[in-house]
């Protein structure tokens, strides 16, 4: 079930949460939709399932080509998982399943055995049959938003929603869960949307990611595609840790830190400021001085809890601080030391001069 959305805005009062926004979703494909609080990720997703309406004048919204932006929730038959699970205190886990089953209209309602098969197998399938019994007060935040997932899956949605699914969980379990869905998505083929703001969650877990920023989408692609080709300085700036240098463009080529960037040339004019993006694993550090291309700084902080090693190293010519990282073979070859002066070379800058990638 392919989802097509075209030229959709919502605005509230004066504030426009999403902006002119087109999206296509494959059958069968999860897509992730990543970015900062207020992006207008939920809102957007909620123009799927129809909880909201977009502006006169949008487009419409289909599903594999059929029309559903004049349908509510029920027609659509989408499936919406929320952060904080919502599920019914006073039903236990079985009666929570079942809900959506028993309350269908009488001329589609499953039979008690039937229903009972479907729930006992949902439950077997998330690894909680032994909790049919007990009450959503009685299982972990893991387990009951694998039910709250399990309970939307109930009724064979064409759609599935998530909206932060497991945003008020802890680290260790948001880990195990977004794997455990990654394999669910694999083995049911559902079309699935989910809105995140944990950038690691969307490159794990998605097939495709659209990044939003203010109430639109600034890119869409791989998982790939999006963190090593950002579209612009947001996107880079957005998809993990980043160290930022300054420079120019001089006689057509890119000066980042008075180095020449070997192959970055520029179609702009001379003096054009630009800003170049490293991350932390692209910083390469020595004891030997590359002739210019080169920054001396002294190492100030060595965390090596973890299977790469951080460095935190201040520049000797400016004072600004850089983050490397550097797996444990090579950190224990080099030896390093705190407080000792060492080379540190950029390794595959992405430079941006005003909204321009090289």
């Amino acid at each position: 079930m392919s989802i097509e959305i075209n030229n959709v805005s919502k605005t509230f009062g004066s504030f426009a949460a999403v902006k002119n926004v087109s999206l296509n979703v494959p059958s069968g494909e999860l897509v992730a939709l990543l970015g900062p609080s207020g992006s207008g990720k939920t809102t957007l997703l909620r123009i799927i399932a129809g909880l909201e309406t977009p502006d006169s004048g949008s487009g419409p919204v289909l599903f594999h080509n059929d029309n559903v932006s004049n349908r509510g929730v029920a027609e659509r038959q989408v499936g919406f998982v929320f952060q904080h699970y919502s599920l019914f205190r006073h039903m236990n886990i079985f009666e929570n399943v079942a809900f959506g089953l028993k309350v269908r209209p009488r001329k589609m309602r499953f039979s008690k055995d039937e229903i009972r098969e479907r729930v006992m197998k949902l439950l077997k399938l998330v690894q909680l049959e032994r909790t049919a019994n007990l009450y959503p007060l009685q299982l972990s935040g893991g387990q009951r938003q694998r039910i709250a997932l399990i309970r939307a899956l109930a009724v064979e949605p064409r759609i599935l929603l998530l909206d932060e699914p497991f945003g008020a969980l802890d680290a260790k379990v948001r880990k195990e869960l977004r794997r455990w869905l990654r394999r669910l998505h694999d083995e049911m083929s559902i079309t699935s949307v989910f809105v995140t703001h944990d950038q690691e969650e969307a490159l794990e877990v998605a097939d495709r990611i659209a990044i939003m920023n203010e109430g639109s989408i600034v890119q869409q692609g791989t998982p790939e595609q999006v963190y090593h080709q950002p579209a612009n300085s947001f996107v880079c700036n957005f998809l993990g840790n980043v160290n930022l240098f300054r420079g120019r463009v001089n006689n057509g080529r890119v000066c980042v830190e008075n180095i020449d960037m070997a192959g970055s040339k520029a179609n702009h004019t001379d003096q054009s400021p630009v800003i170049a993006y490293v991350r932390p694993h692209d910083i390469e550090i020595s004891r030997r001085q590359d002739h210019e291309f080169t920054i001396l700084a002294q190492i100030s902080h060595i965390s090596t809890a973890g299977a790469m090693v951080r460095i935190e190293l201040k520049r000797c010519d400016n004072d600004e601080f850089v983050e490397a990282e550097i797996n444990r073979k090579c950190y224990l070859e080099l030896a390093l030391q705190n407080h000792e002066c060492v080379f540190i070379k950029l390794q595959n800058p992405q430079i941006f001069i005003e909204d321009y990638v090289i």
